[in-house]
């Protein structure tokens, strides 16, 4: 059992126990760290004395530690091939973790936000489509938003999507075999309201609601001693529990190695 808490308005007494120290014999007590923490530089709106300070707070109250964005796919590979990988970050959070003696965990594997647009893109039209849209008559992205990827134009094909997912699982956890003892292999899945379980994204469309299974199996594959957990947040709204539920119900009926829920803390 994890409990994840931010780094801001934590009460302090005269002689505070760590939170760690306090919840020892309960369970993990971690945070999400960004770039600066686990490189020691100052970045955006943080200066030096800040991050320093950072630092100083995760090493004394907290003995897990997750990503805030740099495990991502759109931070950690924003590029197709090989080279495509920018792993400083992701290398910076293993070592930062190691030497403080604090367990990571990886967050994200598959997620349709904060992915790049190559991914999805190949030139299968969707079914029906017989000719492309015209980009110059696209919606322009919103101030400070992304373009998100176009499902009624050109895109991979079901094999080909699979194929980059399985290839981005197994080179990001290969590498941190070992290390990373637990990922959040999918991400925001289901959907908010309406009957339908799951949300519309590339991934259910371009290769279909299992694509979750495939995911669990090529992280599977990848590390079998790691535990592979499911993550979503509002799992406080009754109608979306019961999706979480059935979600989940059906991998395990299918022997999907699903081993764990991770509650995301958007709580209403």
């Amino acid at each position: 059992t994890l409990l994840f808490l931010g780094l801001s308005g934590l009460a302090m007494a005269d002689e505070p126990a760590a939170l760690k120290d306090a919840f020892k014999d309960h369970f993990l007590v971690g945070t999400a760290v960004n770039r600066s923490i686990v490189t020691g530089q100052a970045g955006f709106r943080r200066d030096a004395d800040l991050v320093a300070g950072d630092i100083a707070l995760v090493k004394a109250q907290f003995n897990q530690i997750v990503a805030e964005n740099d495990m991502k796919w759109m931070m950690l590979h924003p590029r197709a091939g090989a080279g495509g990988y920018d792993f400083a970050a992701t290398d910076a959070l293993v070592e930062f973790g190691e030497a403080n003696h604090m367990e990571i965990a990886g967050h994200t594997l598959v997620w349709h936000s904060q992915t790049p647009n190559w991914v999805f893109e190949g030139t299968h039209l969707p079914p029906g489509v017989e000719k492309a849209p015209d980009p110059a008559e696209a919606e322009p992205p919103r101030r400070g938003r992304f373009r998100p990827f176009n499902l009624d134009g050109p895109r991979a094909s079901r094999e080909e999507l699979l194929e980059r997912m399985r290839e981005h699982i197994h080179t990001v956890m290969g590498r941190c075999k070992g290390k990373i003892k637990v990922w959040d292999v999918v991400n925001e899945a289901i959907s908010d309201g309406g009957d339908e379980v799951l949300r519309k994204t590339p991934w259910s469309v371009i290769i279909g609601p299992d694509f979750i299974n495939k995911a669990f199996e090529y992280a599977h594959e990848a590390d079998p001693d790691a535990i592979l957990r499911y993550n979503d947040y509002g799992l406080e709204n009754p109608e979306k529990r019961a999706k979480l539920i059935k979600l989940i119900t059906s991998m395990k009926e299918q022997g999907v190695p699903v081993m764990a829920i991770g509650s995301q803390a958007h709580l209403n």
